[in-house]
């Protein structure tokens, strides 16, 4: 009787986290277009996961280039990667 009633309380449990996360815009991760602008921060970093860095202080020193705007086909990629176009401004 336990068992069933622990399989019970945690399925209401999963059910329940999954329409509170799937119904809630405010739970979901912060998105990278909004109101017509790219955020840089987010884009520079996820070019970090299609390069390769001999250590983390030259990966910071790339991010910390992209963001000044050194690299401007890492934001070019982006807008490719994410289909947005050329409306997709910095």
């Amino acid at each position: 009787m336990k068992d069933i009633l622990l399989a019970v309380i945690v399925g209401a449990v999963l059910v329940g986290g999954y329409f509170h996360f799937a119904n809630n815009p405010s739970a979901t991760p912060a998105t990278t277009y909004t109101s017509g602008k790219l955020n840089i921060d987010v884009v520079c970093k996820s070019a970090l996961a299609y390069m390769s860095f001999p250590d983390a202080a030259s990966a910071d020193m790339f991010v910390a280039d992209c963001k000044e705007g050194n690299h401007p086909e890492v934001i070019e990629r982006y807008k490719q990667d994410m289909n947005l176009g050329d409306g997709a401004a910095i």
